[in-house]
């Protein structure tokens, strides 16, 4: 599925969520939170994706991250005083950092099966310990990664949910081909139903 197909999508997903799970403590109440468990929602519909330099979130990831290592090399060449200053936000950004490296070993891998999402949900409860992260924003990125891969399990390549206990690519029963008119046709009508739904409940 294409990376605006898999925005829409993820955004239904949160919607769903919202509407279905009201009484979870870490579903958002107040508006603030609800824009930002949004955007958690819409990068982690994105997110598994990240293991492939030309998509949407993977060419930003990518070249931010040579970025960032470049001036770290570069204040270890020449300003090695900044790099202590900031040892505890260089701790955090890579232990943030770690896991997807880890994980990645080609499209549709590792970023694309449950063990994946089970690693999140951990990795999350130990950011919730450590950082005192809101529950709902490891929520809605894990709602995000979900939507993802029900996306993508709905295409004709499938995905490898096993991995990496089995490489064996699955499909749901109905498939289409990414970027195909029936991809369209699905994007959009959900597109519709999310403003309808939320124009009638809001106003």
């Amino acid at each position: 599925m294409m990376a605006s197909g898999h925005q829409v999508v993820g955004f239904t997903f949160g919607v769903g969520a919202m509407t279905l799970l009201p009484t979870f403590e870490w579903m958002p109440e107040q508006p603030l939170q609800t824009v930002l468990f949004f955007v958690f929602v819409l990068f982690g519909s994105l997110l598994p994706d990240i293991d492939t330099p030309t998509s949407t979130l993977g060419h930003k990831f990518w070249r931010g991250l040579m970025t960032v290592f470049t001036v770290a090399f570069l204040c270890y060449l020449f300003v090695p005083e900044y790099l202590e200053t900031y040892r505890e936000q260089l701790k955090i950004f890579v232990m943030l950092l770690l896991p997807i490296l880890i994980m990645i070993r080609g499209h549709r891998k590792m970023t694309h099966s449950v063990l994946f999402v089970g690693l999140l949900i951990g990795y999350g409860i130990i950011l919730e310990q450590a950082f005192a992260i809101p529950r709902m924003y490891i929520g809605g990125l894990i709602i995000g990664v979900v939507s993802h891969l029900f996306g993508d399990y709905i295409t004709k390549k499938g995905i490898p949910l096993a991995y990496p206990f089995s490489k064996k690519y699955l499909q749901f029963i109905f498939t289409f081909r990414t970027g195909s008119n029936s991809e369209r046709l699905i994007v959009y009508s959900l597109l519709l139903w999310n403003v309808w739904y939320l124009t009638s409940n809001i106003f």
